[in-house]
């Protein structure tokens, strides 16, 4: 047994080995470390003006993300389909953590309570969908753009699981029972 940990959000896994995905940011297992080799107090890096704005603007996507999966989560209907959604909002406010750890801000307290309803479950599979490209295309600019190294890595990371996230759509449609 050892203890790991995720590079991108910092949190602690115990295991033979590292788990395939971070079970709290959903990055792959290449972003772990042994925890010995963490660097825990390394300093936040300097962000260039661009950079701050970008990260600050991935700071309001993921609570967005966040809110709107806790919403989905509250549906009764398909206990399934709540459940992953409940997970979803997980994660995601984990990536809002991540980011405000990388901008030195606090986390928003809001970020788990949820928005607004959106209506049927194909209704918000299909803003699900809306709102993972709309990160994923973001975040893909943002780690062309970025002048901080550490920057381009963790908008690289985060990006590749939302991409994970536009296939989940695809489940969630399936589960819910939506026509393309």
């Amino acid at each position: 047994m050892n203890f790991y940990r995720c590079s991108i959000c910092g949190e602690t896994y115990l295991g033979p080995k590292p788990p395939s995905r971070c079970p709290f940011c959903g990055v792959t297992d290449d972003h772990f470390v042994l925890t010995a080799d963490y660097a825990e107090n390394e300093p936040a890096p300097v962000l260039s003006e661009a950079d701050r704005a970008d990260v600050l603007h991935a700071i309001d996507l993921e609570r967005g993300n966040a809110r709107f999966y806790r919403a989905l989560s509250g549906h009764t209907d398909n206990p399934k389909l709540a459940s992953g959604f409940k997970r979803l909002a997980s994660v995601e406010a984990e990536h809002c953590s991540v980011f405000c750890k990388l901008a030195g801000v606090e986390k928003p307290v809001d970020v788990l309570e949820a928005a607004e309803e959106h209506g049927t479950w194909c209704d918000g599979v299909n803003e699900s969908l809306a709102r993972e490209l709309r990160a994923s295309t973001f975040y893909a600019e943002v780690s062309g753009r970025a002048r901080s190294p550490r920057v381009v890595e963790v908008f690289l990371a985060i990006g590749a699981v939302e991409r994970d996230h536009i296939e989940l759509d695809g489940v969630a449609a399936e589960l819910a029972g939506c026509d393309d």
